[in-house]
């Protein structure tokens, strides 16, 4: 009996801790200036998307060095944007946001192998271009962590993209562009959820 009584006030202290990390993940994202650096995140995603989408419709070019050119700028600005609006060692201000940055880094890394693995069997990638709908399974896996972590709402953004890449099927030639869109909307409804929740929470007092 005592040994059950303490493996369930270990599992309860257990459960608390993470319900506060979880409570003090979210007050950062409200106080810190974490919308307004996802929603130009999806700005420079937007636009990186689209330039990669005039490259492949319109231009025709398969050559993988203007593309690393704009993943390579666009990862760089985007965190350049997380530096400067959120603070150097972001990733360290709370345990949940290492876990997170942890998960997205792999996010990235594996979409680049995907895309690696596309270029290096050109008939599959001038044909079909299966590595596209590979980067909305890739995100709708690490939404759905994200849910399991942060809040079971971003389930949501798991589903957007699974749908998302439905769509990139049936128009694969249009992959890129919806790809920005779908992803860009996605942040900017995030983005825009996180200054509501702000000003319900932390009213701005009349001076």
């Amino acid at each position: 009996m005592p040994a059950e009584n303490s493996n369930l006030s270990e599992s309860n202290a257990s459960q608390n801790a993470w319900q506060q990390l979880r409570k003090e993940l979210i007050e950062i994202g409200l106080t810190q200036k974490w919308p307004e650096a996802l929603a130009l995140i999806g700005v420079v995603h937007f636009v990186a998307s689209l330039m990669c989408h005039i490259l492949y419709r319109y231009i025709q070019t398969i050559a993988a060095g203007p593309y690393l050119l704009i993943w390579s700028v666009q990862l760089t600005t985007n965190l350049w944007i997380i530096r400067k609006l959120v603070g150097k060692g972001w990733t360290k201000s709370s345990p949940l946001i290492g876990i997170l940055a942890r998960i997205w880094a792999t996010f990235l890394i594996i979409s680049f192998s995907a895309t690696s693995y596309s270029e290096m069997s050109a008939d599959q990638a001038n044909n079909f271009n299966w590595f596209k709908p590979v980067w909305a399974s890739l995100s709708c896996f690490a939404w759905a962590v994200t849910a399991w972590i942060v809040n079971p709402w971003f389930v949501v953004a798991a589903v957007w993209t699974w749908a998302m890449g439905w769509a990139m099927i049936f128009w694969i030639k249009d992959a890129y562009l919806i790809y920005g869109v779908a992803w860009s909307t996605l942040l900017w409804i995030i983005a825009a959820i996180l200054v509501r929740q702000r000003h319900k929470h932390f009213p701005v007092k009349d001076v």
